[in-house]
């Protein structure tokens, strides 16, 4: 049995250079178009039209490597790893990859915090209360602004 792209069934439809990096996580496109994958070099790598002749993207994270990808559509891609934060990755509209944000967006002080969301800021120390039993007086505003992830994240699926 053979695909609609003429390979068999196991037959190795390409090779991929990891730059002497070993490679994390790989996922196909929705459609099976494109490829992602990523390596322990801080880098992510799509593969468009695999085949022949593919049309292979590298693009570079300035942060540490990520572990593993998932296509939320075939434009859209987000990374995950040791960086404790998952990343968005786009194709513009002529297949340029490239970084667009992290999805849990570092806070920083400024004088519009006081606006910010009580609710989490009650949340964080009322965590802090029930889990190490601190009063009001020793919580760490600090601690009501951490990111959902504290560790490395290992793997993103659907």
């Amino acid at each position: 049995a053979s695909s609609s792209s003429g390979s068999k069934f196991g037959e190795q439809i390409i090779q991929l250079d990891l730059s002497y990096s070993w490679a994390f996580g790989v996922k196909w496109s929705p459609s099976g178009k494109t490829l992602a994958y990523v390596g322990h070099n801080s880098m992510i790598y799509f593969v468009d039209d695999v085949g022949p002749s593919p049309l292979a993207q590298s693009v570079a994270c300035r942060d540490l490597p990520l572990r593993d990808v998932l296509f939320v559509s075939e434009k859209v891609v987000i990374g995950v790893g040791f960086d404790c934060n998952p990343m968005v990755f786009a194709a513009d509209d002529s297949g340029l990859w490239s970084f667009v944000k992290f999805l849990e967006e570092r806070q920083t002080a400024s004088a519009n915090a006081r606006y910010g969301s009580q609710a989490s800021g009650a949340f964080g120390k009322l965590y802090g209360q029930s889990k190490y039993s601190f009063s009001n007086d020793t919580i760490d505003d600090s601690n009501s602004s951490r990111r959902a992830h504290e560790n490395c994240i290992t793997s993103i699926v659907p």
